[in-house]
């Protein structure tokens, strides 16, 4: 009986010694957005961004190898990755383009339309973070078509870099994405 008791007392602070690790939520660093032009005559739409499948979730996303990826347990998103990307592309763009109205709201059928399509956003084994995908500028019936693909090595350990260097590097797609609508 003494010997099933300490068994059981074992094992149950075994258990307390192997708490699951906690979970992070991260989200991309907050863009400074000015106040939107009410009275410009040019007017920018930003669909909302689209993200691949592989990244229409909450975790994280890191590339082991050439083909192997994986999605983080306790590194998450804090709100989706989807409409983090768009909401600091348009506060990018508004601050980029001075004199145009950057809105996610149509007003008429001659607003300039912008899609962008994300194909990775995600970091790898290497220290760096992989940024590419596909940006349509529809401005009247002229349609620009813009790939976009950046490296960018992560300064120091840890996925509070990796969130910071993503953001760095869509806001180096943004100024990207300016030069194309100017």
């Amino acid at each position: 009986m003494r010997y099933l008791a300490c068994v059981v007392l074992s094992l149950a602070l075994a258990g307390c010694g192997s708490s699951p690790a906690e979970l992070q939520y991260y989200r991309l660093p907050a863009v400074a957005a000015k106040a939107p032009l009410v009275d410009s005559s040019k007017v920018l739409v930003i669909e909302p961004v689209m993200v691949a499948s592989y990244l229409n979730s909450n975790a994280l996303v890191y590339q082991n190898n050439a083909v192997n990826l994986q999605l983080t347990r306790t590194h998450q998103w804090a709100e989706a990755l989807d409409q983090q990307l768009t909401r600091t592309l348009q506060a990018h763009l508004s601050a980029a383009l001075a004199d145009w109205r950057v809105t996610q709201q149509a007003s008429s059928p001659s607003d300039s339309r912008l899609t962008v399509q994300v194909t990775q956003f995600h970091t790898t084994a290497d220290g760096v973070v992989l940024i590419s995908g596909q940006a349509h500028l529809l401005t009247g019936a002229a349609v620009k078509q813009m790939p976009f693909e950046l490296q960018l090595a992560i300064a120091d350990d840890g996925y509070d870099e990796v969130v910071k260097t993503l953001g760095q590097g869509w806001g180096q797609v943004a100024t990207q994405l300016a030069k194309l609508v100017e």
